[in-house]
């Protein structure tokens, strides 16, 4: 969850402040202002309190949806609303994806 939360958000930045070409400098910028602002750290922190709560009922609530549900939740929380509709692509980008990513887990 963390990796898919991290690297939206940091696309998210990417596509706010480079201007068309994205370079290694770009993306490496991205990483340490996601870094340094914090905001990786909450989202881990976010991440641990769902998984701690989810898990404590494992046998009662369906696994796979709920964590998609946090991951689509965790996206529009820590990528800023933007002008556009960037935060609506990357939730269907990743709606998209996850059906492959999904499936080649084992939710228990």
């Amino acid at each position: 969850m963390g990796y898919i939360v991290d690297l939206t958000a940091m696309l998210d930045d990417i596509f706010r402040t480079a201007s068309g070409n994205v370079t290694a400098n770009d993306f490496q910028s991205a990483v340490d202002r996601h870094v340094n602002s914090g905001c990786k750290d909450w989202i881990h922190r976010d991440i641990h309190s769902f998984v701690t709560e989810t898990f404590a009922i494992r046998f009662t609530v369906p696994h796979r949806e709920l964590v998609i549900e946090k991951i689509i939740d965790l996206i529009r929380q820590y990528c800023v609303p933007p002008p556009s509709s960037w935060v609506q692509i990357l939730v269907v980008v990743f709606l998209r994806l996850r059906t492959v990513v999904f499936s080649r887990l084992r939710m228990y």
